[in-house]
């Protein structure tokens, strides 16, 4: 199924803008687009969680690999194994690995991050490539404002004030 209307209305996102329309907003838009189990394969890029199969299955397989390649960079540079952090799954894309290769080679964590996230940026613009304005746009759009929302939704002061109350716990021990 197409949807022109969907896809031509939603606004154009970029990593690490405040997005111009909210996952809630995007959700509404969805709706009465939106078959039952396209909704619920919506719903579940959007929270980042395995989708119950259908065309969502290639993003979360692919979120899965970099997920298993960032276990194995971190694992290399501790010193132990990865393998009972591993999770199957279907397909591989070396453009992964080497993004997350390249990621870890970043000064800072947030650097990283940034670089982990363009990863994933970029896989859902591969998705939407296959049919930009059926099933799979719609689904590149959820992962893009998920991604957006998230980035949109860091405040140094209150990153700050987590670590604080991190480590005041962690010393309360």
């Amino acid at each position: 199924m197409k949807f022109w209307f969907l896809v031509s209305s939603l606004p154009y996102l970029r990593l690490g803008e405040k997005p111009p329309m909210d996952v809630a907003g995007f959700r509404a838009a969805c709706a009465g687009h939106l078959s039952d189990d396209e909704t619920s394969a919506v719903d579940a890029v959007l929270e980042n969680r395995e989708p119950a199969s259908g065309a969502a299955s290639n993003l979360w397989n692919s979120e899965v690999q970099l997920r298993d390649a960032i276990v194995r960079v971190r694992a290399k540079n501790r010193g132990t194994d990865a393998a009972r952090f591993i999770r199957p799954h279907d397909g591989f894309s070396v453009s992964i690995e080497k993004a997350v290769t390249d990621a870890f080679t970043r000064p800072n964590p947030l650097e990283q991050q940034m670089e982990l996230d363009r990863a994933r940026w970029m896989l859902a613009d591969e998705l939407a490539l296959t049919d930009p304005f059926g099933f799979a746009g719609v689904l590149a759009f959820a992962s893009k404002a998920r991604l957006a929302e998230r980035w949109a939704g860091l405040d140094e002061a209150a990153g700050q004030a987590k670590v604080e109350e991190l480590i005041e716990q962690a010393t309360a021990l």
